[in-house]
């Protein structure tokens, strides 16, 4: 068997030869570039069955890389494959799809899957090179019995791609040459519930009735022009509710440029449009609550500022004036605490959260810190009581811990109704543990895990105020610590947290994943 050819991108040399190692066999040769134009040099030497191209290099990204690889006829259709540390960046990942890529690869990357990737590109390739082989034999052979032979030769490949589906995580279809789907795989029925005879014809019937009309416009633009299809569209699930996925499907050629057939995918992406609309949310709630104690803070300075312009007797009395600044110092010191949660977000995600250890007295830092929140307690007309009289000796960071408690009980009293709240210090074995107990509004089950995630909370960010990244800051904190925190919540019962850090635990990036080890070198 003559190896197929897959090629390497990345500047990184020890990147490449870790993937060298990963996809070392007999039936792959695998080939190296350093930059992008070496990559595009080494794609005039030969045919190749997938890219593995690194998103971030100098002087021409992977983007770019692909954007020109794209444009070359000879070139465009090889898959891509890109390999990121960024992935979770939903706007990332749609600009790789724009530019054609057929997957993303996260790292740390995991041996088993790339060499599962690879192998599924690498008997496609073999599939096309022998059916394109076949092909020419038979026009060179028998050019009067062309058209039997091609057909024959469609069908082999339809034969071949659904074997090949059911290893593929997709809804995988295919349409013969005039658009008439004929194929779905198994997949589509454990999803839609429908049969394949039921679903043969189209897939419009359960896409999403104001998604109808674009989807079937941009299937007959793509038939028309026999460029690859591509659109957004909710298919309905077998429970009726809709999510939303990326339909894409390719053309399948003659050798005289003929449309035999469409290979086509359904993806799911309805955690990328939720984290879309979460950021939108965020940064609309962001806005406001920065605005509120700016407009406050001024307001209060305006006053201050008046008096002096109008008559003796209009001057602000001493009281007066004590009470603008209290309200003014109030309003500087939640600005600096929003801000304090943004730089945090960003040092979390740059993987930059650093840690002082010192050996504290987890219970008489817990006194402290409700003492200092003893004003927004009396505020919020919610009565602390702590249960904290024996020390915990433990070594952690003490401003880290600090803010872990000011997030747990700010969070009380802002969904604690204002009922009494319970702060509980004690030791479990090697364990220092916080738990701090509320008997509010309580948590739906569905929500227990997404309040943890970055902008998200279980209610209205409107209505209780906040930028969602409390418990986000908290668990990455604690994770740090090597530490665990976990919920315990029902609908109108209130809320129990329970923190668990390692008295003698060493620091670990548990909580912060992109900061991993990832292929020796890369940032990207």
């Amino acid at each position: 068997m003559i190896p197929v050819r897959i090629l390497v991108v990345d500047d990184h040399p020890e990147n490449r030869t870790a993937l060298r190692a990963i996809l070392s066999a007999p039936d792959y040769q695998i080939v190296e570039a350093g930059s992008g134009a070496e990559a595009l040099f080494r794609l005039l030497e030969g045919d190749f069955a997938v890219l593995l191209i690194d998103v971030v290099m100098p002087d021409m990204s992977g983007f770019e890389l692909a954007a020109a690889i794209k444009e070359r006829e000879k070139t465009a259709a090889i898959p891509i494959v890109f390999l990121t540390a960024q992935a979770t960046d939903v706007d990332l990942v749609f600009k790789g799809y724009e530019v054609g890529a057929v997957d993303y690869l996260m790292k740390p990357l995991v041996p088993e899957m790339i060499r599962a990737k690879v192998a599924v590109f690498a008997q496609l390739f073999r599939e096309r090179t022998r059916n394109e082989q076949q092909a020419v034999r038979l026009l060179e052979a028998e050019r009067n019995e062309n058209e039997l032979r091609l057909i024959e030769l469609r069908l082999a490949n339809e034969r071949h791609y659904r074997t090949l589906a059911q290893a593929v995580p997709h809804i995988v279809w295919t349409a013969r040459g005039d658009g008439a789907v004929d194929y779905f795989n198994q997949r589509w029925f454990e999803y839609t519930g429908l049969s394949v005879e039921q679903a043969a014809g189209s897939w419009f019937g359960i896409v999403h009735p104001d998604d109808v009309a674009r989807c079937q416009t941009d299937w007959e633009n793509a038939m028309r022009s026999g460029e690859m299809f591509r659109t957004e569209c909710r298919l309905q699930a077998s429970d009726g509710t809709f999510l939303w996925h990326v339909c894409r499907a390719v053309p399948e050629r003659s050798t005289t440029g003929q449309i035999l057939s469409w290979v086509g995918t359904f993806t799911d992406i309805e955690d990328q449009k939720r984290a879309l609309r979460a950021r939108d949310e965020f940064l609309s709630v962001a806005s406001h609550e920065l605005r509120t104690p700016l407009a406050t803070l001024q307001l209060e300075i305006q006053m201050l500022l008046k008096p002096s312009r109008r008559l003796p007797q209009a001057v602000l009395s001493p009281e007066q004036i004590t009470a603008k600044l209290e309200m003014a110092s109030r309003q500087v010191e939640r600005l600096t605490r929003l801000i304090a949660e943004l730089m945090d977000v960003s040092r979390i995600t740059a993987g930059r959260l650093e840690l002082e250890l010192e050996e504290i007295d987890l219970s008489a830092l817990v006194r402290d810190v409700v003492g200092r929140l003893d004003e927004e307690a009396t505020r919020t007309h919610s009565h602390v009581e702590i249960r904290a009289s024996l020390p915990v000796i433990g070594m952690w960071d003490r401003t880290r811990v600090e803010q872990i408690v000011t997030n747990l009980l700010t969070n009380a009293f802002k969904f604690g109704g204002g009922k009494p709240i319970e702060i509980t210090v004690e030791e479990s074995g090697p364990i220092g543990r916080v738990v701090v107990v509320d008997h509010g509004i309580g948590i739906a089950p569905e929500d227990v895990e997404r309040i943890f995630q970055r902008y998200e909370q279980a209610v209205s960010s409107r209505t209780f105020g906040g930028l969602g990244l409390g418990l986000y800051i908290a668990r990455q904190i604690i994770e740090s610590h090597g530490g665990t925190i976990r919920v315990e919540s029902q609908p109108g019962t209130g809320s129990t947290f329970t923190v668990d850090l390692p008295k003698r635990g060493t620091p670990t990036q548990k909580g912060v994943p992109w900061r991993e080890p990832a292929l020796t070198g890369s940032t990207s």
